[in-house]
């Protein structure tokens, strides 16, 4: 397998969601190219300073 380069999670020093690039090797669950990943943000909506509700003050 090769890395992904195109993979919205992707950067120059790897992977940015995982603590290992591991489509290095396997299939990621978390793959989706950057326009897949706009076009999610656009349809579900994206909120910048989300944080959980375990997290909330």
């Amino acid at each position: 397998m090769t890395v992904k380069k195109d993979c919205f999670a992707y950067r120059i020093s790897g992977c940015s969601i995982m603590t290992e690039t591991i489509c290095r090797r396997h299939n990621c669950s978390f793959y989706k190219t950057k326009e897949q990943a706009e076009a999610d943000r656009e349809k579900y909506g994206f909120q910048k300073n989300y944080k959980p509700k375990s997290d909330r003050s």
